[in-house]
């Protein structure tokens, strides 16, 4: 336990700190109570965290890899706590509202309670947006240093001379792995605000923008869509950001080397892009046969709307160009296309096309072998070779979160009475796209807002986006009472 304490108040303190430019937002707005409440909560976090990492400074580090899922699963489910309370101080939402909100922040979900940011104090906009940064850094350090070295639910394990396989081992390579990640991160955010900045929009808002596009985070800095910016320059640059953060940190890594032999065995940035290209066709085709006529929405119109659509929610992120624009394809096509969501080593949700592709290899090999039952096959994807043993891990994978999507649409549907609804929601905080529930579909008046739903389901959707992100299965091997009676 020594070691998830010191690496949990490193977390911890970075939170902390992450509040004190909110503060500056509030001074800056003239809100000086709320001000002092991010700095006061700041103050704590950082006493806290900072008293905890010295006690601990000196010890041993060593983990297991239970012990690295308990660390994973403490941090998303402690971290959310702590980024509450600046939401109860502000007194705009209530107790399990705050938790909520800084849940959906942190997973880079989107759902939220604020009906409208109207009277929303600019500090608070800036919290929501900032904590999805955050948590887009929190899932890509999740990924590299535990999910994938562990092969939680089939992921690969590509490290590429960069990552560490025991977290515990040395201290030292994970604050590097730390320090590189942070690095590419923190360049991609700034060059993206940069140019928002030079498109035209104002440096709050381009800022809060770049947060919430390279995390693929649906919290938008203002009521309405992109579209209400008009500014063309800044869609493109936002799509381009949210293609960014939805393909993976180790492709952009070695694009940025000239590996070039790597960069073309990495299949799934590739089936990534020609999925976009290919959806993105199909919602300009239908969006320009339901306007009518070229008069109503001129093809060039009908090609960017559909692409920024695509693009929005094969990323997870879900903010849209135009609202409804997603619905205009069936849902169950809309749906499975949000699970399935996009790369490993992303900041996307989902189900990873890893995982996909993967299924796919098996069943073609499947079906070949029906036909020509003495072939032999190579079994690979990518750079990846096929074994029984990693499709077993992907298959349990799989089928627990189907099986964990079923249960919480059921909690839902009790509650809002819509079984079409309570699967959407399911499905959207799953995939970590939580504006998707309320996209305009058919009978969105009918379904309540996030803010409207029982205290049952609030708790649910919380645990829900939590378990998106960090994978059923880590919480099954944090909880697993036979290593921990050993």
């Amino acid at each position: 336990m020594t070691a998830i304490l010191y690496f949990l108040s490193i977390l911890l303190g970075a939170l902390g700190a992450l509040m004190l430019p909110t503060a500056l937002v509030a001074i800056s707005a003239g809100d000086m109570a709320l001000a002092e409440g991010f700095l006061l909560t700041s103050g704590l976090t950082g006493f806290l965290s900072g008293g905890v990492y010295f006690a601990l400074r000196g010890q041993n580090k060593e983990l297991a890899n239970a012990q690295t899922f308990l660390l994973c699963v403490v941090t998303w489910f402690g971290l959310p706590l702590a980024a509450a309370f600046p939401f109860m101080l502000s007194g705009e939402l209530s107790g399990i509202d705050s938790l909520f909100e800084a849940t959906s922040g942190l997973t880079t979900t989107g759902s939220t309670m604020f009906r409208t940011l109207a009277e929303v104090p600019t500090a608070i906009v800036f919290w929501r947006a900032i904590l999805q940064w955050f948590g887009g850094f929190l899932t890509l350090l999740s990924f590299i240093l535990i999910l994938s070295p562990s092969g939680v639910g089939g992921l690969p394990d590509r490290q590429a001379g960069l990552m560490e396989r025991n977290l515990g081992d040395d201290t030292g390579r994970i604050f590097f792995v730390v320090r590189q990640i942070g690095a590419a991160y923190c360049f991609f955010t700034l060059s993206l605000a940069w140019l928002l900045i030079i498109s035209g929009l104002g440096a709050f808002d381009a800022i809060c923008l770049a947060f919430s596009t390279l995390s693929t985070g649906g919290f938008m800095p203002i009521d309405g869509t992109i579209a209400a910016y008009d500014n063309r320059l800044a869609e493109f640059f936002i799509a381009i950001g949210m293609i960014i953060g939805a393909t993976s940190i180790l492709w952009h890594r070695m694009a940025v080397r000239g590996k070039v032999q790597l960069l073309v065995e990495h299949r799934e940035s590739y089936a990534l892009l020609g999925l976009v290209l290919a959806l993105g066709l199909l919602y300009s085709i239908v969006l320009f046969q339901l306007a009518g006529s070229a008069s109503v929405l001129p093809p060039s119109s009908a090609l960017r709307q559909g692409f920024f659509t695509a693009i929005s929610l094969i990323s997870t992120t879900g903010v849209e160009l135009r609202h409804a624009d997603v619905t205009v394809l069936p849902g169950i096509l809309v749906v499975c296309i949000a699970l399935i969501g996009a790369t490993p080593f992303s900041t996307a949700g989902g189900l990873k096309l890893y995982r996909i592709g993967a299924m796919t290899v098996q069943a073609t090999r499947e079906i070949g072998r029906l036909i020509y039952p003495h072939s032999i096959r190579g079994g690979r994807f990518g750079r990846t070779s096929y074994t029984m043993q990693l499709m077993k891990a992907i298959w349990a994978s799989f089928l627990l979160s189907m099986i964990f999507i079923a249960i919480v649409a059921g909690i839902v549907t009790y509650d809002i009475g819509h079984f079409d609804g309570g699967l959407i929601a399911a499905v959207s905080n799953f995939s970590n796209i939580g504006p998707l529930y309320s996209s305009g579909w058919t009978q969105t008046n009918e379904w309540p807002a996030y803010a409207d739903m029982g205290l049952a389901v609030k708790y649910a959707l919380i645990v829900t986006m939590i378990l998106g992100r960090i994978e059923i299965i880590v919480v099954l091997g944090a909880l697993n009472v036979n290593f921990w009676r050993r």
